[in-house]
């Protein structure tokens, strides 16, 4: 996908998202945030195929505004952590759920190896070209035994046209070989369920509305808005579907750690993340002892760096301490490490 409309369909949308749900109230946050494809009969198929339960550490890769692991958590408590690459949608998510979120490709990602009780890839797969890549990174986080919920759109042949732009749709029999390759199981697989009730349907429409109407001039608006159209006509003409697939780490087989994962530790080895944790309290405080938010009221020519940027870091770093606090003890971040430094997006 071309970096605009990658910024627009995942990050601008974002962004602009929660900004409607903060006119509009926190009742309208999880339906807005699971625009697109995550209905709650989908969800809930995917956490019952997964067994998600109250204490579960579940981990969404490319989670987006953060919607679906908001309702995971609501609806049978687990604990979730987010992996987006998107800055914006890391930041819609912090501010809408309160989630411990990390900015980072799900392809490399800074968690130690078999730490994860499941995982949730929803809508992610057709955006990646190099889907084993993905799908190895994701093996090496979960625990044996562990599930994997997918929600794939998969191509009825390889003659699907045209293609929204920047998605890369599977086979059914490429999606088979892939999983298989990567050492996972395909467990089972049903097509989405459709329909969503009306009272989630409202509120997401309601969203939409305000996104529209504060955005609709933007050329990013106009980008999703394309992107949206195609997938609308991709399923009507039947040349793809939205399949719901879980798959669970074949016993008989683990897959090598990849280079790219920066926390590949034996399980059970907790060394590395306290390791970790270290660097990132260290990092915190010199982010803090920037003091970004007086540096605004000064020039820009006096600026030693960005503070705009540097209030991205910190966000960033908190999201990361607080995924490390959830596989370490499934603990709250403390007061003294997030509540006295509020989200400095969250105005």
């Amino acid at each position: 996908m071309t970096a605009l409309a990658m910024e627009a369909e995942f990050d601008d949308v974002a962004g602009w998202t929660a900004d409607a749900v903060a006119q509009l109230g926190e009742r309208y946050a999880i339906p807005a945030a699971c625009r697109g494809s995550a209905s709650p009969a989908a969800l809930a198929w995917l956490a019952e195929a997964c067994e998600l339960s109250p204490g579960t550490v579940l981990l969404d890769v490319g989670a987006g505004a953060g919607g679906p692991a908001a309702w995971a958590a609501r609806r049978f408590g687990v604990r979730p952590i987010l992996v987006e690459p998107m800055p914006a949608a890391c930041r819609a998510a912090s501010r809408m759920f309160g989630l411990p979120v990390i900015k980072a490709d799900g392809r490399s990602m800074p968690l130690p190896s078999a730490s994860i009780d499941a995982a949730w890839c929803l809508g992610v797969l057709d955006t990646v070209e190099d889907k084993a890549a993905l799908l190895r990174e994701i093996h090496r986080v979960l625990k044996p035994g562990a599930s994997l919920g997918l929600l794939v759109v998969v191509a009825r042949d390889r003659r699907i046209s045209p293609v929204p732009e920047g998605n890369h749709f599977p086979t059914q029999a490429e999606l088979a070989a892939v999983l298989a390759e990567t050492g996972f199981d395909l467990v089972e697989q049903v097509q989405r369920p459709n329909d969503a009730p009306l009272s989630w349907s409202r509120r997401a429409a309601r969203v939409a509305e305000v996104v529209a109407l504060r955005h609709r001039a933007e050329r990013a608006y106009e980008l999703a808005a394309h992107q949206s159209a195609s997938f609308t006509r991709l399923f009507a003409s039947g040349q793809a579907s939205i399949q719901l697939v879980h798959a669970v780490p074949s016993p008989a087989r683990r897959t090598r750690p990849p280079q790219g994962g920066q926390m590949s530790t034996p399980p059970g080895d907790g060394e590395v993340e306290f390791d970790l944790e270290i660097e990132v309290r260290r990092e915190l405080r010199a982010a803090r002892a920037s003091c970004a938010e007086e540096l605004l009221a000064q020039s820009p020519a006096q600026w030693l760096f960005d503070p705009a940027e540097e209030q991205a870091y910190e966000v960033e770093l908190r999201g990361l301490l607080g995924a490390i606090q959830e596989l370490k003890h499934g603990a709250e971040p403390s007061p003294t490490d997030l509540s006295a430094h509020p989200d400095p997006f969250d105005r």
